[in-house]
């Protein structure tokens, strides 16, 4: 009996001591951060802080380790984190840190392969994203456009003529009485359609495609911006896939590709190489010039990550732009009497006036920076051993950038937690021409929709204020820490009110 309590004393000490080892290796200089535990490595750390919200645990552990860069265990995998402004965008620009991760929710959306561009790299994603580029900018994507400007008005004009008037019977998941509105839902048609015309050629009834927002809205939210627990041990897939996000990450997947691969075999029946009337039937004639196959699933996958974006990023940071303005009517009275001295109420305001509305381009500049809709970014990998901060990140390395945390770093914004549009003002009231906020990426793989966001966002909302005043139907502020956590952040459902000026 003694010799089995002895055996079992040292057996239980050689696994505390092996447990401690585990917990404390680290690389050499590697940042500071957590320990590991065994199965998810320092994750369980974050999941302490704040289980939802984890640019809100990287905080927490940056001040309590006092560091500007934080590092810790995914699993196994290495993975640092950047807070402070100057690192992060150091690390955005940087080519070390271009690379994706290669996660098994990548995987079951490619099904398996690497193909597109969002969470692809090396040279697939040079040449497609090159090509995309080139091609889209023939139709307007990425520069000044009068065909996309146009659309953008006419969109505006739906949406206007759709506030003032009772909704029809398909519209009431959006629309509960004339000037009630869900945001950015009842949104999201003209958000596909200003890009859908370039990709598409098409114009989309809104009740038609807002289902197809939504799949691309649940398929951000089936996992946090680390990846999260699916990432780390995949094979959770067998045991909970509804619970771990997995189930929706395959269904609204295939939603979206089954929707985007019906798009590309209506072009290959009716395409003729005379006359290209959109990036897909330019991406068919590409092919039909190489020899090659056309891959469906790759030009799906092409479109769909310059489609997407737009219903769930612009759509969503123009939910907070709205809560801000509801927040701050003063704010919201400012950039309204701003757009009546300059443009009126004859016309739409045009980008032509975007130059003369510096309050209100500030009011967007402010939103961007205070509330970005993807507060870890997108998670990169480090492609070779390099340092960052003084310290030591090995290759194949998980890198994520804390644009939250960036965005509130106190070396560069006064008052970082106030909603202060001026900060982007000069003393005469024009705006600055550096534009610190990062929240669209930095380096090669700078946001491709940054041009098309910032436009869509400028013509649409000017369009709006123009017309309508917010408010809160229930009289009471947004709350904007009551978020609903993903890849991307967006308000729990909020309802709005539109009041005619």
């Amino acid at each position: 009996m003694l010799g089995f309590l002895t055996l079992l004393v040292t057996f239980v000490t050689l696994l505390v001591f092996l447990f401690y080892k585990f917990s404390k290796e680290r690389p050499e200089n590697f940042p500071p951060g957590p320990p590991s535990l065994p199965i998810w490595g320092s994750y369980w750390f974050l999941l302490k802080e704040n289980y939802n919200l984890l640019h809100l645990s990287f905080e927490t552990l940056g001040k309590r380790y006092k560091t500007d860069i934080l590092g810790f265990f995914l699993g196994n995998a290495p993975t640092v984190v950047t807070l402070s402004y100057e690192l992060t965008k150091e690390m955005l620009s940087r080519d070390e840190f271009m690379g994706r991760n290669d996660t098994i929710i990548v995987q079951t959306r490619s099904r398996g392969s690497p193909k597109g561009i969002f969470f692809t790299d090396g040279p697939v994603w040079k040449q497609q994203r090159r090509f995309a580029l080139r091609h889209m900018r023939d139709y307007g994507f990425g520069r000044r456009s009068e065909n996309m400007e146009n659309l953008a008005h006419q969109e505006t004009n739906y949406l206007i003529d759709f506030l003032t008037k009772e909704p029809s019977q398909g519209d009431l998941d959006v629309c509960k009485k004339k000037g009630l509105v869900l945001v950015p839902d009842f949104m999201y048609g003209s958000l596909i359609n200003t890009v859908m015309l370039v990709l598409t050629s098409r114009h989309f009834e809104h009740q038609e495609v807002r289902k197809y927002a939504k799949a691309a809205f649940r398929f951000m939210k089936s996992e946090d911006s680390t990846g999260g627990a699916i990432t780390i041990t995949p094979w959770l897939r067998y045991i909970a896939p509804t619970f771990f996000g997995f189930t929706s990450a395959v269904d609204d997947n295939d939603m979206l590709i089954d929707f985007m691969k019906g798009l590309i075999e209506e072009h290959v029946e009716t395409f003729s190489d005379d006359h290209h009337r959109d990036f897909i039937d330019d991406y068919i004639s590409e092919s039909i010039k190489q020899g090659i196959e056309i891959d469906y699933l790759q030009l799906a996958l092409i479109t769909l990550d310059f489609m997407f974006p737009s219903p769930v990023g612009v759509g969503h940071t123009l939910s907070f732009y709205f809560a801000h303005l509801i927040n701050n009517p003063e704010i919201q009275t400012k950039i309204q009497e701003e757009i009546d001295q300059v443009v009126g109420r004859s016309r739409l305001p045009s980008l032509d006036d975007r130059k003369d509305l510096p309050y209100f381009e500030a009011s967007i500049r402010e939103n961007l920076r205070l509330m970005p809709v993807t507060p870890l970014g997108v998670t990169r990998r480090c492609v070779k051993d390099t340092m960052l901060g003084g310290h030591f990140i090995p290759k194949d390395s998980f890198v994520l950038a804390n644009l939250w945390t960036a965005h509130r770093d106190p070396r560069i914004w006064d008052d970082p937690e106030e909603f202060r549009p001026e900060r982007f003002l000069d003393s005469d009231g024009k705006l600055l021409r550096k534009d610190y906020t990062i929240g669209f990426g930095a380096g090669k793989r700078l946001c491709a929709g940054e041009t098309y966001a910032r436009n869509t966002m400028f013509l649409i909302m000017s369009g709006l204020l123009q017309n309508f005043t917010f408010k809160s139907p229930y009289n009471r502020p947004i709350d904007l820490k009551d978020v609903l956590p993903g890849v991307t952040l967006s308000l729990k459902e909020t309802w709005i009110s539109a009041v005619p000026r």
